[in-house]
């Protein structure tokens, strides 16, 4: 029987991944939990496409109790990456068969893929796991409600950077590339990975503000003070967003968000996340800029400001988009809102 792929997450990234793979004929096993795992156990995926709305009967389970793990196995873990220490934990040392009764240990035996912003979750990983495989995840996929994913990529589901972490291109990386090209993604292997995130990451600080602010020339503003104090932090740790090694092959236009009938577009991932009312992944993206900073001997005011901000909304339960423009001009040091008012 040929290998699965074992997803470690059911929301937009998780679903839509094996629901392509699934669409595709690759084996796929996809891990849920609360009320998104009861509504995909009662009634299957509601998968909502361009093309329009299918429901999936993918094979879901509640963790690792309910899966045997194969030596062809692959692990995805695509949950919020304040999440992955206690998932990596959880799914590290499960036993693997080889089908002749002998067993190891998943994390020295299986490759795992990341597909999840930040930079931490590699060296979460890499501290039990021998072959990690990092992504930079390109798709504008949202989950806002249990058993339901919109995936609005058009023709092409969404597009992936894969490469072995930290750094390198091997067997691993080739294997996971080829199959999410035949389930619908594309896809461009890259040899300085690490690098490739430092770059989403910085996307990421900017377009993850929709979650506090609605849009206006003033959030951009912000959105670009924040990427420029995050590259100087980056470079000073040793990580250039910028200049990567090989050119970048990925036709964007292959997997251009489009609308999705039935379905409104939502948000970032931030903002998916205060929606649902769960906690938000500021700590591993403005967060881990503020971080980098302390460790080089440098402040990230901006960033800091941010991730307090994020942090208090979720443990309030505020809904997206709440905070006001006067917030923004404080943040950029404004005296009063006369001149910020003309960008809003």
């Amino acid at each position: 029987m040929p290998g699965r792929y074992v997803v470690v997450g059911g929301g937009a990234v998780g679903a839509t991944v094996a629901a392509q793979l699934h669409l595709a004929e690759i084996g796929v096993v996809l891990v849920a939990r609360g009320a998104n795992l009861a509504a995909l156990r009662a009634k299957g995926l509601r998968y909502l496409r361009p093309d329009g709305p299918r429901t999936l009967r993918l094979p879901v389970v509640a963790g690792p109790d309910e899966v045997t793990l194969r030596s062809d196995d692959v692990l995805v873990v695509a949950v919020k990456s304040q999440d992955t220490e206690a998932a990596v934990a959880q799914w590290a040392w499960q036993p693997v068969t080889d089908g002749a009764g002998a067993e190891t240990a998943a994390a020295d035996t299986l490759p795992v893929v990341l597909m999840q912003n930040g930079l931490e979750n590699a060296r979460t990983a890499l501290r039990r796991f021998t072959r990690v495989v990092d992504t930079v995840v390109l798709s504008g996929a949202s989950h806002v409600r249990p058993g339901e994913v919109v995936s609005p990529g058009s023709p092409l589901a969404g597009g992936f950077y894969v490469g072995d972490a930290p750094t390198g291109a091997g067997p691993d990386s080739e294997r996971v590339a080829a199959d999410l090209r035949s389930a619908g993604f594309a896809v461009q292997v890259v040899p300085d990975i690490a690098r490739w995130k430092a770059g989403k990451l910085l996307g990421n600080l900017y377009w993850n503000l929709d979650a506090l602010y609605r849009r206006s020339r003033l959030r951009n503003r912000l959105g670009d003070e924040l990427v420029e104090e995050a590259t100087t932090v980056l470079q000073a740790a040793g990580l250039d967003p910028h200049a990567p090694t090989v050119p970048d092959a990925l036709d964007r236009a292959s997997f251009e968000t489009v609308d999705v009938p039935g379905a409104r577009r939502g948000g970032s991932s931030t903002w998916q996340s205060l929606a649902r009312g769960r906690g938000a992944e500021g700590d591993y993206l403005y967060g881990e800029i503020a971080l980098l900073a302390r460790l080089h001997g440098l402040r990230a005011p901006l960033n800091e400001a941010v991730q307090t901000r994020i942090a208090t909304v979720a443990r309030q339960g505020v809904r997206p988009r709440s905070l006001p423009m006067s917030d923004i001009a404080e943040l950029l040091g404004y005296s009063g809102m006369a001149a910020p008012l003309a960008m809003l």
